[in-house]
C-alpha cells in the first residue's frame, strides 16, 4: 500500500499515482521570471523559523496490521471517557500535523478511516504517561514500521515534536469541541492539543491496512469544514505564521514563501526576449496569483486546474 494523493475527480478508492496528471520537469533550481518584483522593506519582524519542507517522494510507505477502533459508535465512546474520567480525571489527547510538499504545494498527512472519517495521526495519553512520551508512543502505534519489514535510513528515527498549534477542549460527555474554555465550564472532560512535528529528510511510514493514509494539499482544508470539520479545516490557519522553504530530493531550494528569506542574488532570471541574466542584488520574481516562486506559467495553470477540479 502506498500514499494516497487527494484528487478531487476521483474517487478516494481508486486514487493512484497514474491518475495524476504529468507535471513538467524544473531544470533549473532557481525561480524564473519575465517580470522583477519590487523589494519592499523587511517585513520578517517576530516571525518565527522558516520550516523546510520536503518532497512526497523522499518518505516510504508501508502497511501493517489492522488497528480496529475501541470503540463501534460515537456513543460508546463517550460513555468510555465519562468512565475513564470518574478513575483519571481529564483526558489527554495529543495529534500531530505532519507537513510535506508536492509540487511546492504544502501538504498534510492525514488517516482516512473507513472512506468517511479523517483524524490527525494520535490518540489519547495514558494516565501514566507523561505527555510527550506518551504522544510518541501513540505516533509509533499508529505509523511506525513494524519487525524487519524495512531497513536504512528513517525506520528508527525518533519523532521531532515542535509547537503546540492549538488546544481543543471538550466541556462535556458529548461531540463539541471547541478552541476555547467556555465560560460555565470549570471542569473539562478533555484537551486535545495539535503539534506541529517535523519530518526529517527521509522517513519510514507504515499504515494499518483499516487505514488509508492521504496527502491533502492546504487548499482543500481550508475553509472545508463540512468535508473535514473545524479542527482540521482550521490547519491552514494555524500553519500560517510560518514561512515554508520547499526542496528537491537532493536538498536544492526549488520554492519559498515569500519574504522567508533572501534568495540567492545570483538567481537566473529570464527577461521578455528569453535571454538570461543574473541578478545583481535582485532577487527572482514572486507569482503575483499563487504567491509562491519556482513555478512557472505552465505548473502554475496545471496547480490551479487541480484546484478547481
Amino acid at each position: 500500500m502506498g500514499l494516497r494523493l487527494w484528487n478531487p475527480k476521483l474517487s478516494l478508492d481508486s486514487c493512484s499515482e497514474s491518475a495524476l496528471p504529468d507535471m513538467p520537469s524544473q531544470e533549473t533550481v532557481g525561480p524564473q521570471s519575465s517580470h522583477l518584483p519590487i523589494v519592499p522593506r523587511s517585513f520578517t519582524a517576530r516571525q518565527p523559523e522558516t520550516l523546510r519542507l520536503y518532497p512526497l517522494s523522499n518518505y516510504t510507505f508501508g502497511t501493517k496490521e489492522n488497528q480496529p477502533e475501541e470503540d463501534n459508535s460515537v456513543v460508546e465512546r463517550l460513555n468510555r471517557l465519562e468512565q475513564q474520567y470518574e478513575v483519571h480525571g481529564m483526558r489527554r489527547t495529543c495529534e500531530g500535523i505532519l507537513i510535506c510538499h508536492e509540487h511546492s504545494v504544502p501538504h498534510v498527512l492525514m488517516l482516512q478511516i473507513a472512506n468517511a472519517f479523517f483524524k490527525l495521526p494520535g490518540d489519547y495519553i495514558q494516565p501514566e504517561d507523561e505527555e510527550i512520551d506518551g504522544f510518541k508512543k501513540r505516533l509509533n502505534e499508529r505509523l511506525a514500521p513494524t519487525g524487519t519489514q524495512f531497513t536504512g535510513e528513517g525506520v528508527n528515527g525518533d519523532w521531532e515534536i515542535s509547537d503546540c498549534l492549538a488546544q481543543w477542549w471538550r466541556p462535556n460527555f458529548e461531540t463539541f469541541m471547541y478552541p476555547f474554555v467556555p465560560g460555565h465550564c470549570t471542569r473539562p472532560k478533555e484537551c486535545k492539543k495539535l503539534y506541529l512535528i517535523q519530518l526529517p529528510k527521509k522517513k519510514v511510514l507504515s499504515v494499518p491496512k483499516n487505514m488509508k493514509l492521504l496527502a491533502v494539499p492546504l487548499f482543500e482544508l481550508y475553509d472545508n469544514s463540512a468535508r473535514y470539520g473545524p479542527q482540521l479545516s482550521a490547519i491552514p490557519h494555524l500553519l500560517s505564521r510560518y514561512n515554508f522553504e520547499m526542496v528537491d530530493e537532493e536538498d536544492n531550494v526549488i520554492a519559498v514563501t515569500p519574504l522567508a528569506k533572501e534568495l540567492d542574488p545570483r538567481t537566473q532570471v529570464v527577461d521578455s526576449q528569453g535571454s538570461s541574466n543574473n541578478g545583481s542584488g535582485q532577487t527572482g520574481g514572486a507569482d503575483n496569483d499563487t504567491g509562491m516562486t519556482g513555478l512557472d506559467d505552465q505548473q502554475e495553470g496545471q496547480a490551479i486546474e487541480s484546484h478547481q477540479g
